[in-house]
Parts: C-alpha cells; sequence; structure tokens
C-alpha cells in the first residue's frame, strides 16, 4: 500500500500514539500525561516526566515518596503537575503548535482544492467530549465532497442522517477490527 499521508488528533492523554506516529503528526489537545508543567503555570514550557517518574518509582517506601521527589518548577518553585487538561492546563506554545499542525493538515487537505479523497477515521471517541473530534468531523465530511467518515467504536451507533451516503460505522473491538481491515487490505495488495 502507497504511504499516505496522515494526522492524528487525539483527546487521549495516554502518549500511545506516540507509539506509532512522529509528534510533528500528533496534536495533543488534551495534553500529555507524559509531560509536566508548573502547576502556577509561570511561564510556558512542559519537560518531560520520564527521568521524573522513574525516580519516583524507585524510591517508593511505604507506597510513598519523600516530597523532595516531586518536580518543581526551575522558575518559582511550585509543584510541578500533569500536562493534561484540567483547571491548571496551560494553553502554551506545545498546545498551539500542535493545533497549528493540525490546521494546516486540514489545509492542505480539505480547503484548498485539493483533488484527493480524505477519510476521517474516528477511533474509540466517546461522547465526553464531542466538539474536539465528533461534531468538526460530522461538519467537514457535510461539506466537503472528497471527504468520508468512519468510525470505529465499542458501542453500537450509526452515522449521522445528515452524511449517512459519506459515512460508515463499524461497532466492536478496536484492536480486533482493525486487525481485520488490515488482514483484509493487505490480501487484496498485489
Amino acid at each position: 500500500m502507497a504511504e499516505k499521508e496522515v494526522f492524528v488528533l487525539t483527546t487521549n492523554i495516554d502518549m500511545q500514539f506516540e507509539r506509532v506516529f512522529q509528534k510533528e503528526r500528533i496534536c495533543d489537545y488534551q495534553g500529555n500525561s507524559g509531560y509536566v508543567q508548573c502547576s502556577q503555570p509561570c511561564h510556558d514550557q512542559i519537560y518531560s516526566n520520564v527521568k521524573m517518574i522513574r525516580r519516583m518509582n524507585e524510591n517508593i517506601r511505604e507506597l510513598r515518596v519523600t516530597s523532595e521527589l516531586l518536580p518543581r518548577c526551575n522558575e518559582c518553585g511550585r509543584i510541578m503537575v500533569p500536562w493534561v487538561r484540567d483547571d491548571t492546563f496551560f494553553e502554551g506554545k506545545d498546545w498551539r503548535e500542535g493545533v497549528r499542525r493540525y490546521e494546516n493538515f486540514l489545509k492542505k487537505y480539505l480547503m484548498n482544492g485539493t483533488d484527493k479523497n480524505v477519510v476521517l477515521l474516528e477511533l474509540g471517541v466517546g461522547e465526553m467530549t464531542p466538539s474536539i473530534i465528533k461534531l468538526p468531523f460530522w461538519e467537514m465530511t457535510y461539506k466537503n465532497e472528497k471527504v468520508f467518515y468512519a468510525c470505529l467504536n465499542q458501542k453500537k451507533s450509526s452515522v449521522p442522517e445528515h452524511i449517512k451516503d459519506k459515512g460508515i460505522y463499524i461497532a466492536g473491538d478496536l484492536a480486533e477490527t482493525l486487525r481485520d481491515l488490515k488482514e483484509n487490505i493487505a490480501g487484496k495488495e498485489m
């Protein structure tokens, strides 16, 4: 299969997409648990927490770590917190850069009159934040002749009526469904 250009917009904070895709192809809209930020936040910087977490795990005593091991901000000394959407979440330069990459991808394939077909693939998106992925995907599908919407989810549902001829809804286990699709596609390639 020819390499296709892809982009991942995710509301998951679990760093799973980084295992498969380059950072330049991902927008972590709700943040990413692999990073920390100042709880204030007093400055526009996020930091990888891999070494911090490893050090804390190595020093757990009676299910606790000492307060000295808690990461502190280099600027103001406050505790660092996970870079995930909550009341302290900072939509700083890293977040804005991810959103910019996503918007540039959309401009290239949806807004510049491209003749390429686009598949908006929604994997396991729930109803908690429909305004980030689900509703925009429906709108882009409705407004663009070359767009097809595909939704894979465990829950049974259907494609909205206004895009029913330009979409498909597949209910089932994501891992099994994706494996079956991959095998089916690979079996048809010459």
